[in-house]
């Protein structure tokens, strides 16, 4: 994949071709429109139906191999993916599928045209350690990482075997990490709203349109400084249009009550911007703060250059207290031992107070770093 250096991410000729070529809209593709979509990640996207505007040869059947494969690969994905959650249900565990795979199955053309780095799955903070059990079981692995709840709201599991398509789990119990976020959405409103996923048997529930349209618009904000990556708006985009008359209302409401109507503006905007959303303009008056409204602390977070002090400062203010606030503090300071251990494999038991600090000295420096463009 080409590095940001070598591939602008910036709108610019070759940006405003690639999404040309997204809409529909004739044009051939050249060599630097398609080392745009590989970086952003909508290749097969632009593969699928779109090979005969490849201009070179040798190019065309490369793709045409790659999404054979992507093909063919998803189908070993598939086959984990519902016996995961067939697990889940057989153990009482009501679990939702979010995020790209959901949205593979049940928004785009073939599910391997959505690429994805793992599987997000939803479920109760109180279903935890019974889901770490089925999975442990299934054969799914479990690294020691930083586990407090104030700082983390998901576990990481890897299905191992083949390296080559080795599967990445993410268990989620909040919808997000930084607090302003996370707590915007619990998993009972979620569940009592999700729809069900045919397509991976009867197991299978994923978010609402109007729900996992909030969540694309909060995912590409709270998580990845405000990108304007080109997979996450077509997400946006194509969630936009397809939401009906109802689900338009229920989702502007979602997002007034919840104090993210800037996050969701700006998702919705850089994605109509992009690839013209059908339905984006009723949809983004809806979203219009009132006179005399308060600022919505989420919106801090738009623009991105977020250093991890500035979301520290974010999330102290989020949980209230000073209890808590401590708590939060002490969790990013102290973490468990066995994650700590795990960071000096070869450093002897007795030396784990100065691997503490040794820890702290050496990460403080990326805590007022900006993150890079």
């Amino acid at each position: 994949m080409p590095s940001s250096a070598s591939v602008s991410a910036d709108r610019g000729p070759l940006h405003d071709a690639l999404c040309s070529a997204l809409r529909g809209e004739d044009g051939q593709l050249s060599r630097g429109v398609l080392d745009l979509a590989r970086f952003h990640r909508v290749h097969l996207l632009l593969a699928h139906g779109r090979l005969g505007r490849i201009e070179d040869d040798g190019i065309r059947a490369g793709w045409s191999a790659e999404l054979r494969e992507a093909a063919i690969a998803d189908l070993f994905r598939e086959r984990e993916l519902t016996r995961m959650l067939r697990g889940l249900a057989a153990a009482g565990i009501d679990a939702l599928l979010m995020k790209g795979a959901a949205l593979a199955y049940s928004l785009y053309a073939a599910p391997h045209l959505r690429p994805r780095a793992d599987l997000d799955v939803l479920i109760a903070r109180s279903d935890l350690e019974a889901a770490d059990r089925v999975l442990l079981a299934a054969g799914w692995l479990h690294a020691p990482e930083q586990s407090h709840d104030s700082v983390m709201t998901q576990r990481h599991y890897l299905l191992g075997g083949n390296p080559s398509c080795a599967e990445h789990l993410d268990l989620h119990w909040k919808i997000a990490v930084p607090h302003v976020f996370g707590d915007a959405l619990a998993f009972g409103e979620l569940a009592a709203r999700a729809v069900p996923l045919p397509a991976l048997g009867p197991d299978a529930r994923i978010l609402s349109p109007p729900d996992a349209l909030f969540l694309a618009c909060l995912h590409r904000v709270a998580h990845h400084h405000d990108s304007a990556d080109l997979l996450w708006l077509w997400d946006i985009h194509l969630l936009t249009a397809t939401l009906t008359k109802e689900e338009r209302t229920v989702f502007a409401a979602l997002a007034a009550a919840r104090s993210m109507r800037a996050v969701c503006s700006r998702g919705i905007e850089l994605a109509c911007e992009r690839f013209a959303t059908s339905g984006a303009d009723a949809l983004l008056g809806s979203l219009r703060p009132r006179a005399g409204d308060a600022p919505e602390p989420s919106a801090r977070f738009l623009g991105g250059g977020m250093r991890e002090v500035d979301r520290l400062r974010s999330d102290l203010a989020a949980v209230g207290g000073w209890r808590a606030r401590l708590t939060l503090v002490s969790a990013h300071l102290f973490p468990g031992g066995d994650y700590v251990r795990s960071l000096y494999p070869r450093w002897p038991a007795v030396a784990l107070p100065l691997a503490y600090v040794h820890r702290a000295l050496r990460g403080a420096p990326a805590w007022f770093r900006r993150p890079a463009e």
